[in-house]
């Protein structure tokens, strides 16, 4: 996993949440509808609220937290930055997404 931070203002279309390559990669044309639906509803969950209510500080990390997906699907690792001026939150960078191996649709 790539924990390099992307710099402030370097979002590419102005919007506050950012994935990292590799959460780009899983996104792809072979995801299932169910692991799509789950990881579009952590995204919406993060725009509403940084640290949903089932998310958890990871240990040692400052700014780190990990939330796990709906429907026990996997979990996902991002980290809270500042608030930019003239923006509607914090910018967040989502690391990681792992899928359970037990997930049928995985």
């Amino acid at each position: 996993m790539n924990d390099d931070l992307p710099s402030p203002g370097e979002e590419e279309d102005g919007d506050r949440i950012r994935l990292s390559p590799a959460v780009l990669v899983l996104l792809g044309p072979a995801l299932s509808a169910n692991v799509l639906s789950a990881v579009a509803n952590l995204l919406a969950e993060l725009r509403a609220a940084p640290v949903p209510p089932l998310a958890q500080p990871v240990p040692g990390r400052p700014g780190w937290y990990s939330a796990p997906l709906a429907r026990d699907i996997g979990i996902a690792e991002y980290h809270v930055g500042d608030t930019e001026p003239g923006s509607d939150g914090p910018a967040i960078y989502v690391a990681s997404i792992v899928i359970s191996d037990d997930w049928p649709d995985s």
